[in-house]
């Protein structure tokens, strides 16, 4: 079973845990550096939309949005899809 969701601000991440897709941000279309890694879930906090995902390059700590984590569990396997966007230089304050 696999499910897919997307989220990104400068950094896309796409992970697959299901057959069905939902997109937070459509702007990974435009990104470059694309890549995917597999990994086990370790712990997800499917409220407030943070999973954990522990791959052979070490654990990344991910955001989505809460509603596509709720049948995620510790333990299940996914693919996490990255890309990167370059949104120009920092604002300045």
């Amino acid at each position: 079973m696999i499910k897919n969701a997307v989220v990104g601000v400068a950094v896309a991440a796409l992970l697959s845990y299901g057959g069905v897709a939902a997109s937070a941000q459509s702007s990974a279309t435009q990104a470059a550096g694309k890549h995917e890694m597999e990994g086990e879930i370790t712990k997800v906090d499917a409220k407030k939309g943070w999973v954990h995902v522990k791959t052979s390059e070490g654990t990344m700590i991910v955001h989505f949005p809460p509603s596509e984590l709720q049948d995620l569990q510790k333990g299940d396997t996914v693919t996490v899809h990255l890309a990167l966007k370059d949104n120009g230089p920092a604002p300045k304050k």
